[in-house]
């Protein structure tokens, strides 16, 4: 892979912004639970007092009593690490990035209203920046202002290495094919 190709697809999916203060924080599910980390940050730096945590898992797991949901694993980190429970709120049905931002719109319209919110930082995966930014566009209010915040786990595929790894170019890959499948479906803007 050549240094331009490299150079466009990290820049195109790798998003992040400095930290700042927010409305509320939107820490998206993932398998590995270090999503959690930037809104667990933010709190802690008093930028943010509200933290909502969306995701059960994959759909694979529905059906599987044995399977942890993962927007309790990152409570359960969330609350470890000193954040109370009175700021942490919860989707708790999806199972995918558009049904993150699809639930979790009305749970935002139920519990703390639109009116309320401004800016929303987005904590995800690094390599998950794009399309979660994408699909929030598509789904939250035209109004609000991003604040995107990848998590820095060492284990999570990061931009200034993706590409030197077999499973990271892979991921970037199927990355690239699940932009296109959204956009494809409409369920993106573009």
């Amino acid at each position: 892979m050549n240094k331009d190709t490299k150079t466009a697809l990290t820049e195109f999916l790798f998003l992040s912004d400095p930290p700042e203060p927010v409305d509320l924080c939107v820490v998206l599910g993932a398998p590995s639970p270090s999503s959690i980390d930037p809104a667990i940050l933010l709190f802690n730096a008093g930028q943010v007092s509200r933290i909502l945590i969306t995701g059960f898992g994959p759909a694979s797991q529905l059906d599987n009593s044995e399977h942890t949901p993962e927007y309790k694993v990152m409570a359960r980190i969330a609350i470890n690490s000193g954040i109370p429970e009175s700021v942490l709120e919860f989707e708790t049905k999806a199972t995918n990035t558009l049904e993150n931002f699809t639930f979790t719109r009305a749970a935002i319209e139920e519990t703390i209203g639109w009116e309320n919110i401004e800016t929303v930082a987005i904590c995800a995966k690094p390599l998950h920046m794009r399309r979660a930014l994408m699909t929030a566009k598509t789904c939250f209010p035209k109004k609000l202002k991003y604040v995107l915040q990848p998590a820095t786990s060492p284990n999570d595929i990061q931009a200034d290495t993706w590409y030197k790894t077999e499973r990271g170019r892979k991921h970037v890959l199927n990355e690239l094919a699940s932009i296109a499948k959204y956009a494809e479906r409409g369920d993106i803007d573009v």
